[in-house]
C-alpha cells in the first residue's frame, strides 16, 4: 500500500494532517488486531522484562496514554524530548506518544554518555528527558538524571523499566492508566524529530526532520521494494539515525507492516529472528549480510524473507564498487546519504553496486513517479574528488549558515565526496570525519580529547580500514618528558569525563611530533610512521 491519501472526514486533530500518528491511529482502526511490534527474543538479556508482542490497537492505546500523560505534566506544544532508548518496542511507543503530544524528539544514540547527552541539552534545552531503567548491565535513566541535574531547562525524567532511580518518573504506569476518553492530540509547532551527524571541525550537527521527510522516507522504501500489509520488517538499527528510520520506522507506518526490533547485532539472535518471525524485508551492514550469505541462512525453507538490503558505508574511492557484492543475495541497497537520509536502490546492474545514482531519483507507483532526491557534484576541478551534495522532499533541514544549510538552489553537503562513473556516483571518504560503527565522527573532536590528556604535549586522531566497525580508531601522541605511555589510562581520562567509549582509540602510537601543514593535522603522514 504506497498511498498517502487523507483519512476520512470525521478524523481526530492530529490526523486534520497526514501526520505519524495520525498514520497509526488509522491503522489501529483498519486493522486493530494485526501485530503491530515485536521485541527482540534477548529483551530479557537487555532490558528490564520479557519480550513483548502489540497490536496495533495495542500500541495505539499506549501511545495515546503517553501523549495523554505528557500533556497532563504540562509539556507545551512544540517543547523538546531527548529520547534514548534500545531498539525495544518503547522506542517507537515514545517518539508517537511524543509526536501525538505535539514534543519534538531528539534520538540520541545508546552508546552516547554523559558528555554527549549533555551538549544535545546545552544546544536543544529540551523540557525532558526519556530513558530506560537499566540496559546490557547500565543504568541510562541514572545517566540522565545525572545530566539534568545540572540543566536547568530539564523539568522532567521519564523513564521505562522497574527500580527507576529517585527523580525519575516512571512511564509504564501511564500506560497502564491509559488516556482520558476526552483526551485530543496537539499539533507540534516544530521538527518532528532532531537526530545528529558531524561534519569537519563541527562534532555536533543536528538534523531536523519534519513529519513529510519521515513519510516519504518510508513511502520511498514501500514503493522502491512494493511493501504492504502483510510484510514484516526486521528492524536492525536504531531509530537515531537514517538507516533506522528508512528500513524500519517509517516504512512501518506507512506501509502498515509489522516492526521487529533487534538490538544489537547478535548473529545468533539475528538468525533466529530471521527463522522464526517471518520477516519479509530487512536491511542490514554488508558484513553481517556477507556472513548471511556464507551461513546460508537466506536459503534455509524457513526463511521468508523477499527483500534483502545491504547498508553501505563509506569506502575509500579505489574501492567504492566491491566486485564481491553482487553474490550476496540483497535485492536492494541502502545509502546512508552522510546521515541526511537514506538512498533506496533495488539490485540491477552488479557494475553499479556500491555507487549511487547521480541526478533524480524517481520512483513509477502506477504511472506516477515521485521524485525523492537529486544528488549532484558540486565544487573542485578536474580528476579530483568532487563534494557529493543531495536535494529533494525527504532531505532533513539544517541550521541556517551551518554545516548542512541549504544553499540558494535547495542542496545540502552531505559530507562525502565522489567522482563521476557512467551516471553514478564513486563515493569516497572526508579525510576529516570518522565514520565508526555506525557513527559518523568529527576527528578534530578525538584529537582534542585526546591532547586534553594530561601526559600527552600533542595527540591526534587516525585511521584504518576495519571490514566490520568501519574505522578502527587510533590516537599519535607526543607523551610528555618522561611520562609513561598507557592507553589503559587515556581511556580511563576519557571515561572520567563520561565520553562515549566509541570515541576511545584501539591503540597509541608514539611519535616525537604530530605533523601540520600550518594548522592542519597531516593525518597520512601520521600513517606512514606505521
Amino acid at each position: 500500500m504506497t498511498t498517502l491519501a487523507a483519512p476520512a472526514l470525521d478524523r481526530p486533530q492530529d490526523e486534520a494532517r497526514i501526520t505519524p500518528s495520525g498514520l497509526l491511529r488509522r491503522r489501529a482502526r483498519q486493522t486493530p488486531d494485526a501485530l503491530a511490534l515485536l521485541d527482540p527474543p534477548n529483551r530479557h538479556a537487555l532490558g528490564p522484562s520479557a519480550p513483548r508482542r502489540l497490536s496495533y490497537a495495542e500500541t495505539d492505546a499506549a501511545v495515546e496514554a503517553l501523549a495523554a500523560y505528557f500533556v497532563q505534566l504540562g509539556l507545551a506544544s512544540g517543547d523538546t524530548v531527548v529520547v534514548q532508548l534500545p531498539n525495544l518496542i518503547e522506542a517507537p511507543l515514545a517518539f508517537l506518544g511524543a509526536w501525538r503530544a505535539g514534543l519534538t524528539v531528539a534520538a540520541v544514540p545508546m552508546l552516547w554518555r554523559g558528555t554527549e547527552v549533555a551538549r544535545v541539552c546545552d544546544m536543544l534545552e529540551p523540557a525532558a528527558l526519556i530513558g530506560i531503567s537499566h540496559y546490557a548491565g547500565e543504568h541510562p535513566a541514572e545517566l540522565l538524571r545525572g545530566v539534568a541535574a545540572t540543566r536547568l531547562p530539564v523539568r522532567f525524567v521519564m523513564g521505562f523499566g522497574p527500580d527507576l532511580p529517585d527523580g525519575v518518573t516512571p512511564l509504564d504506569d501511564a500506560i497502564l492508566d491509559g488516556a482520558p476518553s476526552n483526551f485530543l492530540a496537539r499539533a507540534n509547532s516544530g521538527p518532528a524529530l532532531v537526530t545528529f551527524t558531524a561534519r569537519p571541525g563541527a562534532p555536533l550537527v543536528p538534523l531536523f526532520r519534519e513529519d513529510d521527510d519521515i513519510l516519504l522516507q518510508g513511502a520511498m522504501a514501500v514503493m522502491a521494494l512494493d511493501l504492504g500489509r502483510h510484510d514484516i520488517v526486521l528492524n536492525a538499527y536504531p531509530l537515531t539515525g537514517p538507516a533506522g528510520i528508512a528500513a524500519g520506522l517509517a516504512p512501518w507506518l506507512i506501509g502498515g507492516t509489522a516492526l521487529v526490533q533487534h538490538d544489537p547485532f547478535d548473529d545468533c539472535v539475528l538468525v533466529q529472528q530471521i527463522l522464526s518471525t517471518g520477516a519479509t524485508v530487512t536491511a542490514l551492514p554488508g558484513t553481517v549480510l556477507d556472513g548471511l550469505a556464507d551461513d546460508r541462512v537466506l536459503g534455509d525453507d524457513r526463511c521468508s524473507l523477499r527483500h534483502v538490503g545491504r547498508v553501505w558505508s563509506v569506502p575509500k574511492l579505489t574501492d567504492a564498487a566491491v566486485a564481491g557484492a553482487p553474490e550476496d543475495r540483497a535485492t536492494f541497497d541502502l545509502y546512508p546519504l552522510g546521515d541526511l537520509a537514506s538512498l533506496i536502490v533495488r539490485v540491477g546492474d552488479p557494475s553499479g553496486r556500491g555507487t549511487i545514482p547521480l541526478g533524480a531519483l524517481r520512483i513509477d507507483d502506477g504511472g506516477d513517479a515521485t521524485e525523492f532526491l537529486e544528488t549532484a557534484l558540486i565544487g573542485g576541478t578536474g580528476n579530483t574528488a568532487q563534494d557529493i551534495f543531495v536535494r529533494g522532499p525527504v532531505i532533513p533541514r539544517g541550521r541556517p549558515n551551518g554545516p548542512v544549510a541549504r544553499d540558494s538552489d535547495g542542496f545540502v553537503k552531505t559530507g562525502l565526496q565522489g567522482e563521476a562513473r557512467d551516471g553514478h556516483l564513486a563515493v569516497s571518504r572526508d579525510p576529516e570525519l570518522v565514520y565508526h560503527g555506525g557513527f559518523t565522527l568529527a576527528a578534530s573532536e578525538l584529537d582534542g580529547l585526546y591532547q586534553a590528556f594530561p601526559d600527552f604535549l600533542d595527540a591526534a586522531c587516525f585511521v584504518l580500514p576495519d571490514p566490520v566497525v568501519g574505522d578502527r580508531i587510533f590516537a599519535a601522541v607526543v607523551p610528555a618528558p618522561s611520562a609513561a605511555v598507557s592507553l589503559e589510562a587515556l581511556h580511563g581520562f576519557l571515561a572520567e569525563r563520561s565520553v562515549a567509549t566509541f570515541k576511545f582509540p584501539d591503540k597509541l602510537l608514539v611519535v616525537p611530533e604530530i605533523p601540520r601543514d600550518g594548522t592542519t593535522i597531516l593525518r597520512d603522514a601520521i600513517l606512514r610512521q606505521i
